[in-house]
């Protein structure tokens, strides 16, 4: 197993205007079936929360309470490193 971060502090070191190919990298390391490229970005959105859900099942991620009242979205996960796209690590 490798080292976990979190989902999050990953998110918030990427330029916002990166997070969309971040996001699709994310989608084509996990589930290439999507064809995460062709997706509208609301989707691919929903699938990187569902692909969340999915590794935390498997036990490569944990999911944790963000609560909205510290400026969290209500979930956040702690992703084993190597489950990110390299150039993001």
């Amino acid at each position: 197993m490798s080292r976990r971060v979190r989902w999050s502090e990953v998110e918030s070191r990427i330029d916002l205007n990166e997070l969309p190919r971040f996001h699709r990298a994310f989608l084509r390391l996990h589930r290439p079936e999507l064809q995460a490229d062709a997706l509208p970005l609301r989707r691919v959105q929903q699938y990187v929360i569902q692909t969340l859900f999915q590794l935390a099942k498997s036990g490569r991620a944990q999911p944790e309470e963000d609560p909205p009242s510290r400026g969290g979205s209500g979930v956040d996960f702690l992703v084993e490193e190597d489950a990110i796209p390299e150039e993001w690590r």
